[in-house]
């Protein structure tokens, strides 16, 4: 995702989102997600 935006007082140019999740038959439950953030696109 490109995004070019601001965040912490610093500007990025790409945000990668990685949700770390559980499915069950009903539902799916998302423990914890890690975002990166880089200046130019990742490597």
């Amino acid at each position: 995702m490109s995004t070019s935006k601001t965040w912490n007082s610093k500007w990025y140019t790409t945000k990668k989102v990685r949700p770390i999740f559980v499915e069950t038959a009903t539902e799916i439950v998302v423990i914890t997600v890690y975002t990166y953030y880089f200046l130019r696109g990742p490597l």
